[in-house]
């Protein structure tokens, strides 16, 4: 209803609009950070995935001095907990 008072239709708000988890729970991916020129917390996540085989149980963005850095902790398949590093800006691992 709000939509058609303001004269919008329903399928721009679609176009912005990101699920809240993927299917396999994790963050979705999504395009702006790419065009920002660096990578998303679930791109990251991807990544340290394809590393360290494993569950992630904790994903989180931090400031590391003036850098975003994702931290990503894995629980790996041998039952080690890794704490992955991932340069938001650049996508390299730290």
């Amino acid at each position: 209803m709000l939509a058609a008072a303001l004269g919008v239709s329903g399928a721009v708000f679609a176009q912005h609009r990101q699920p809240i988890l993927q299917p396999d729970g994790e963050p979705p991916v999504t395009a702006f950070a790419a065009q920002r020129g660096g990578v998303s917390l679930g791109q990251a996540t991807a990544m340290a995935r394809g590393r360290y085989p494993g569950r992630v149980v904790r994903a989180e963005q931090v400031m590391i001095g003036d850098r975003v850095v994702y931290e990503i902790r894995i629980l790996g398949d041998d039952g080690r907990v890794r704490t992955v590093r991932v340069d938001a800006q650049t996508g390299s691992f730290m």
